[in-house]
């Protein structure tokens, strides 16, 4: 049975300031008790593979989902909506995957070649759908 985990984290920076963080994880389960086992021995893989993980210092459960049958209609599997204007992030899609069966469509996963400006900031990402208001 497939497994959906939302999960946050909290981070130090290279400069000390704490810093935090999402990422959602899927996994092909028995019972919910072995996709958290499964979730948490890959997190533990990850943090020492993978440099996007490297700074994690806690790692927080928001969900687990199950999954018994695919769903032929989209289904929102995490909203979440924070105070204030969009704080500045980096997003990456599938870090550390190395897997044929899984695939990434949209913004590229290589930030700092494909986002990053010339003046050494980052591009602003285009909306997608924006409702007049």
């Amino acid at each position: 049975m497939l497994f959906i985990g939302h999960f946050s984290f909290d981070e130090i920076s290279p400069d000390g300031s704490p810093k935090h963080g999402y990422f959602s994880s899927i996994v092909d389960a028995k019972t919910p008790d072995a996709a958290v086992d499964k979730f948490q021995d890959h997190i533990k893989k990850m943090k020492t593979q993978i440099r996007e993980m490297a700074a994690v210092v806690n790692v927080y459960i928001e969900e687990i989902l199950r999954v018994p049958n695919i769903p032929d209609t989209p289904v929102i599997t995490r909203l979440q909506s924070a105070d204030g204007a969009f704080p500045p992030s980096i997003s990456h899609a599938l870090p550390g995957v190395d897997n044929e069966d899984i695939d990434a469509f949209g913004l590229a996963a290589d930030v700092e070649k494909h986002e990053a400006s010339s003046d050494g900031g980052f591009v602003e990402s285009q909306p997608f759908i924006t409702f007049v208001q």
